[in-house]
């Protein structure tokens, strides 16, 4: 899509940390580990110039996008 100059936005849908039971030091570091993936990742989108935003449960699609409506949304290059 980017190459066709089509600008592209990802948008989060939050689904909860997983659950980790008190104590459990090997859950605690997974859970890190999985937390640090989603921000790198959430990086590498962003410094790829694709767009993210995140919608929260309960909102309308609007209010997760609305930021956007303040800059221009970049796509590739043909």
């Amino acid at each position: 899509m980017r190459g066709r100059a089509n600008p592209m936005i990802v948008v989060g849908i939050p689904t909860g940390d997983p659950i980790v039971e008190p104590g459990d030091t090997e859950g605690e570091l997974a859970l890190r580990l999985w937390r640090a993936d989603r921000d790198a990742m959430r990086f590498a989108l962003v410094e790829r110039g694709i767009a993210v935003v995140a919608h929260r449960p309960g909102e309308t699609l609007d209010l997760a996008l609305a930021p956007l409506l303040r800059t221009r949304i970049h796509g590739g290059f043909r």
